[in-house]
């Protein structure tokens, strides 16, 4: 296999790019080659379109994400002499690249088909809390507030970014796989050391692997999970506004393709206070 961070480099100083065009290339280089190794001068369109929703999902800016699709097609097409694998305009057309949500029932299915309690809490916290799967693969078990019902959301160096909600639900799940652990990690789904949180390509198989077994075959991406999070809230009568703040989205308009989303959206389906404790 070539070396393709020096293929490039060179191919870029020989066609005059700019050196800013240049370092951000070859750093998303450095990032697929690390995420798919010796693999990385081999991929389907599938598994690059795969990725580039990662980054979607991850909550990557969308100059971000079209910067790395450029340096695909540079590295494919005139490092490797192939044909281009993004052809089109690419898979971020809109600011929130929205391919569709699941029902609430596909949901149930989903996190009901996945068999090991670890994953099948993240994939839970993704969906019930809106959370992206960054933010789930480095959360830190000291960011759960259970008492209260509320996740502390922060970034990969530990800062705090917003406040979301922890479901019922999760809170049970939580309780159950803080008990099963035995380790001392700080965070709540440690990886291969006790410093490292679980990588993000590693939720995304196990999202997989939960389709297959729920017998759902449409194209989905894990990133659906958080988009029927905003649209089920949104068809249940929450406000926009709380949405987008949950969901972290700092520009109002990005709420607008989960309204268009939520087809059965209605006021009319906001629970009554007093059902919360009267029954």
């Amino acid at each position: 296999m070539k070396d393709l961070i020096e293929e490039t480099r060179k191919l870029l100083h020989k066609k005059g790019r700019s050196p800013k065009t240049a370092n951000s290339y070859l750093s998303h280089i450095r990032r697929l080659k690390k995420t798919f190794n010796n693999k990385a001068d081999s991929l389907s369109t599938k598994e690059l379109k795969d990725y580039l929703e990662t980054l979607v999902d991850e909550g990557k800016s969308l100059s971000y994400i079209n910067q790395a699709q450029s340096a695909i097609r540079f590295l494919y097409t005139k490092v490797l002499q192939k044909e281009n694998p993004l052809p089109g305009p690419g898979v971020v057309s809109k600011k929130v690249p929205l391919h569709g949500v699941f029902t609430r029932e596909e949901v149930f299915s989903v996190l009901k088909n996945v068999d090991e309690l670890k994953y099948r809490l993240a994939l839970m916290l993704i969906y019930s809390s809106g959370l992206r799967v960054g933010e789930t693969a480095y959360l830190r078990t000291a960011s759960l507030d259970i008492p209260n019902r509320m996740i502390h959301v922060n970034d990969r160096e530990g800062e705090h970014i917003r406040d979301t909600i922890l479901s019922h639900a999760s809170a049970d799940l939580l309780r159950r796989y803080l008990d099963s652990r035995v380790d001392d990690s700080p965070y709540l789904f440690p990886g291969r050391g006790k410093s490292n949180f679980v990588s993000a390509r590693t939720i995304q198989r196990a999202f997989a692997e939960s389709l297959l077994q729920a017998g759902i075959k449409r194209h989905a991406t894990l990133g659906w999970l958080r988009h029927s999070f905003a649209v089920h809230l949104l068809e249940d009568g929450i406000d926009r506004n709380l949405v987008q703040r949950l969901l972290g989205i700092s520009t109002p308009s990005m709420i607008t393709p989960y309204l268009k989303l939520a087809k059965k959206r209605s006021p009319l389906r906001v629970q009554s206070p007093i059902d919360r404790f009267y029954h």
